[in-house]
């Protein structure tokens, strides 16, 4: 029996549910809680800073949605515990989690990376998943259905120093999904990663860019950088019912730098290496 073009359209819509996005900022974490919102979900946009997570709740209100901005520092126990009070006391129980709150290191050198530097990029970039993960679990085994996304980084599958914190811990919360993933599974529960190459909010060819952003493009076969709303495809695939079937997989939106080992493209339209 072959889906109808309404069964098809309709197993991609957010209506009803209820999803968390953490870690709201310029670029994917916005364009992600906006495409929610505009989905018919129910969004609670947590972060640090609560002026873009208010101006974008507003945005989605005033298309006629339900949106919920909370001020939340994931690396803190007690701010994931309001958090998961408010969006329980706002909209119930979580049908989708969308972990997308980053801690990067930022020293110059591998081995000037402090205890502190370690800790703030456990604490954010496993630990909060893991405890964020755990509090909406139980609702969705009870509801035989869910959605947790977990956002990875490049510096997880490539060796880009001097990010070792950084890659590192996200490269745990890798496994950490294919574990997750095992043990939910039989409740239908999907616990996948979507995995972003280096984000502008609107993209730029590799003729704008500048900078450290300019390094990473000899790497990426499509020679550019990667603009934010381009990750809401598989962001919105995995949060709706469409994607029932899929889970401890990573999506790859980089442009191909790491399945192609992150080595120059080998050329560009005009017929020139990068760099020429």
């Amino acid at each position: 029996m072959y889906l109808s073009r309404k069964e098809i359209f309709d197993s991609f819509s957010l209506e009803g549910k209820t999803a968390i996005v953490t870690g709201i900022g310029p670029g994917i974490g916005a364009h992600v809680a906006w495409a929610y919102g505009i989905c018919g979900a129910k969004v609670v946009l947590a972060a640090r800073s609560e002026q873009l997570s208010n101006e974008i709740a507003d945005k989605i209100r005033g298309e006629g949605g339900q949106a919920l901005a909370v001020k939340c520092d994931v690396g803190q126990k007690e701010d994931i515990e309001h958090l998961l009070a408010e969006t329980r006391s706002a909209f119930g129980d979580v049908d989708v989690l969308f972990n997308n709150a980053t801690a990067v290191n930022t020293r110059d050198a591998m081995f000037d990376q402090t205890d502190d530097d370690w800790l703030d990029c456990v604490n954010v970039n496993l630990l909060a998943p893991y405890r964020l993960s755990k509090a909406v679990i139980p609702a969705m085994k009870e509801k035989r259905s869910g959605s947790i996304i977990n956002v990875l980084t490049t510096a997880g599958h490539l060796v880009l120093p001097p990010l070792l914190a950084y890659g590192a811990t996200k490269a745990g919360l890798a496994h950490m999904t294919r574990y997750l993933a095992k043990e939910c599974g039989p409740w239908g529960i999907r616990v996948n990663n979507l995995c972003p190459g280096t984000t502008t909010p609107e993209g730029s060819p590799a003729s704008e860019a500048t900078g450290a952003i300019a390094g990473t493009i000899p790497g990426v076969p499509m020679n550019r950088v990667g603009a934010a709303h381009e990750y809401l495809a598989v962001a919105l695939l995995l949060a709706s019912e469409a994607a029932t079937y899929t889970t401890g997989m990573t999506f790859f939106v980089d442009g191909g730098r790491v399945n192609t080992m992150g080595g120059p493209a080998y050329s560009t339209p005009d017929g020139q290496r990068p760099g020429q």
